[in-house]
Parts: structure tokens; sequence; C-alpha cells
């Protein structure tokens, strides 16, 4: 009996021991696995955020085409914008209609500078019109009654109404002006910034994600060394940094949303109607002096056939003169030859008369129809160019009223 007793013992503390040996075995298959899965995580996550960062830009510049502004960050993780708190750090998912898991996302834009701020809704300060008085262009109506050119002034008029009734309304081209302004003035003071106390680079809004580890770090840790809010977008992932970042500057966004394109293409719209009112205003003139031209050559035309009336008198003065020299040759002894022929160069003289008289008229009749000519050429370009003028005026406004859309 005792001997079974110890066998019994001995057979319970070896299966301990093996017990110990097995739990050691799993914890070191433990470790090892754990380390694996760690090293095979990154690259499946990284495409993740990228992904939800590209997300949740697009869903920003989207803002922008819609309200004509970026949004303002979130004050917490509610995902409400709050243009009240110009420091605040949290992704306005709720704002942008994004999902929850967008509220690990830290956000900022620029809301500093003097008229620099990017989440504000910009002044008017873009019209198709360029904000030019076109209206000087109207009297021309005064100097014809045709129907084609009052056609065309008609036209005029419409496009300036609708060009000037588009000066007080705000679209994202007016925001893009304000962008602009940004650029041009990057270090302006109060402007938005990435960095750290070394180095940094202005932006007009910048999303960053946690990283793996879903903990912010270097300048990106709120009330950070030097008051930082955002590392550099392009930081490299480092043992302690691996946050990941996209920073839009002024020039960058300009470009992704469009701005010089639609900008350019209306301001030269505008410049094409203002191009065609300039020259308008110098042809006017041009055209006044072509209606007077007329007026003139009427009155020569006048003037050449009362001259060639009074020739024509003349020459019956003459040849009544000669007929009565004639007849009192033979009845007068006395007569001379020299009578004679003084009357018959009086009739030679008038004939004379008559026949410029009638050059003159046919001259100014001619000198008529060129004027005529000359201002139906005139007055037909007077309404190409009031139809160009129209058409580069609506094309302005067409363009203004797309703004940034599609």
């Amino acid at each position: 009996m005792r001997m079974k007793r110890i066998t019994h013992r001995r057979q319970a503390g070896f299966s301990l021991v093996e017990l110990g040996v097995v739990m050691a075995i799993v914890g070191v298959i433990g470790i090892l696995t754990w380390r694996w899965v760690a090293s095979t995580r990154e690259p499946l996550q990284r495409p993740a955020i990228v992904g939800q960062l590209a997300e949740a830009q697009a869903a920003v510049e989207g803002f922008v085409l819609a309200r004509h502004r970026l949004p303002c960050a979130a004050a917490d993780t509610n995902g409400n914008e709050n243009c009240g708190n110009a420091t605040a750090v949290h992704f306005p998912w709720r704002t942008l209609g994004l999902s929850s898991r967008f509220g690990q996302l830290h956000y900022g834009v620029n809301r500093g500078g003097v008229g620099l701020d990017l989440a504000a809704l910009p002044p008017a300060s873009v019209s198709p019109d360029l904000n030019i008085d076109f209206s000087p262009a109207i009297p021309v109506l005064a100097l014809s009654t045709d129907a084609t050119v009052n056609t065309a002034a008609a036209g005029v008029t419409a496009a300036i109404t609708a060009a000037t009734s588009r000066r007080a309304q705000v679209n994202g081209l007016d925001w893009c002006r304000t962008l602009r302004r940004f650029a041009a003035q990057p270090t302006a003071a109060g402007v938005l910034e990435a960095g750290n106390l070394t180095a940094s680079i202005p932006v007009a809004f910048v999303l960053v994600h946690p990283g793996i580890n879903n903990i912010f770090e270097g300048s990106n840790v709120a009330g950070g060394v030097g008051g930082w809010r955002f590392d550099f977008p392009g930081r490299p992932q480092a043992f302690d940094y691996d946050d990941i970042a996209v920073a839009m500057g002024p020039g960058d966004l300009s470009a992704r949303i469009g701005c010089a394109a639609r900008l350019g293409g209306m301001q030269a719209a505008g410049q094409g109607a203002y191009t065609a009112y300039d020259n308008a205003r110098v042809v006017q003139e041009y055209w006044s002096l072509r209606v007077f031209d007329i007026e003139q050559a009427e009155s020569a035309v006048s003037g050449a056939e009362s001259g060639v009336a009074l020739a024509a008198v003349n020459m019956a003065l003459a040849v009544g003169s000669a007929a009565l020299a004639v007849a009192s040759a033979s009845n007068t002894e006395g007569i001379t030859i020299f009578g004679i022929a003084l009357a018959a160069a009086n009739v030679v003289i008038a004939a004379v008369e008559v026949g410029l008289a009638a050059a003159d008229l046919v001259a100014a009749q001619q000198a008529l129809q060129d004027s005529i000519e000359k201002e139906a050429a005139v007055r037909a370009y007077v309404v190409h160019l009031y139809e160009t003028f129209t058409r580069s005026l609506n094309a302005a406004v067409l363009l203004d009223q797309k703004g940034l859309n599609p």
C-alpha cells in the first residue's frame, strides 16, 4: 500500500511539469503569433487609412461645390462643424454626411489672415460684367431706325441686365477669389500652417489619421510643443510616429477644385464682351460721321441739281441771245460780226457750264452712293459688335451661374 501511494504522487508531480512545459510552449507560440499578426496588420490597414483620408478629402472638396466655402472643424467628436471655434481640430463628419468611423480624424482649415478665411462665405467679388458700366453703348439706337440694329441693341440691353443682376450673387467663383488671395499671401499672420518649431508650410486644410496605434503623435498632439496642431503631411513613419496626413496648399486645392479654369473662362468671356463694347464705342463715333457724311452728300447732290438747273437756264438765255443777235443781223445794217461772235461765245460758255454742272451732279450722286454704302458697312459692323458683346456677356453669365459645378 505504501509503494502505491508513492507511485501515485510521482505521477501527479510529473503531470504538473508537463502542464508547465505545455503552457510555456503555448506562450511562446502566442508571442510569435502576436508579433506575426502585428507585422502583417500594417500593410493591411494602411490602404484602408489612405482610402478613408481620400474619402474625407473628397467630401471636404464636395462641400465647397455645394456651400461655396470649406467646412469648419468640429469642436468634438460629434461631427458637427463649429465655425465659432477657430482652434477646433475634429473632423466634421456629420456635417459632411459621413459615418461616425470618420470621427477619429483630425481636421484643420485656414481661418486666419484678413480676408483669407476659407471657411467663411466669401464676399460677392466676382461678376460676369467685371463690374463695368456698359450703359454708354446704348445711345447708338438714336442713329438708326434699322430693325436689325435695334434688335442687336435690345440683346445688349438684356445681356447687361442679366450680368448686372449677378453682381450680388455668391458662388464658388467668389470663394476661388479668396483662395487666390490666400495663395498670394501664404505667410500672412494667422494662416494655418503644418510643421514644427523648425519649419512649416501654409495649408488650406489638413486631414490627419492617428495611424495604426490610434494615437496622435508629433505636432499632431493637441497642446504639443510650440502650440502646433498639425505635423508635416509627408513626415516619414518611424517607431515614434505613425500618423498619416493629407494636406492641401492653396495652389493644389485651386487646381483640384478647378478655380483657375473656371475663373479664367468667365474672365475671358467678360473681357471679350468688354473688348466688343470698347470697339463699339469707337465705331459708333465713326458711324455718326458716316451718317453726317450722308447728310452732307445729300446736300451736295441738291446743290449740284440746282447748279444743273441754273446752267440750263443760262444756256437757254445764251441761246436766246444768239438767236436775237442773228435776227438783228438780218434786219440791221449796222450789226457787226463781233456781236454774233459774242452771242455764240455765250452759248458755248453756257453749254460748258451745263456740262460741268452735270458732271458735278454725277460726282455728288456717286459720293452720296459711296456714303450710303460706307454707312451700311459700318452699321453692319456695329450689329456684329453688338452681337459679339451679347454672346460674350451671356457666356460669362452662364459660367458665373455654373460656378464650380461640373
